[in-house]
């Protein structure tokens, strides 16, 4: 038998928005750094805004 497998459609959405909004803040000098801090806000962001919906 195999197992379920669920995909959660926020959290596919979730890491497409921060995944757009790193590469778009990631401009300039340390790219890494300022797209994890801005990815890890958008994803912060979103999931208090999930609560709202």
């Amino acid at each position: 038998m195999m197992g379920d497998v669920t995909i959660s459609l926020w959290q596919v959405l979730v890491g497409a928005v921060c995944g757009v909004a790193a590469v778009l803040a990631a401009r300039g000098g340390s790219r890494l750094l300022i797209g994890a801090i801005v990815g890890a806000a958008v994803a912060v962001l979103m999931d208090i805004g999930r609560g709202y919906l």
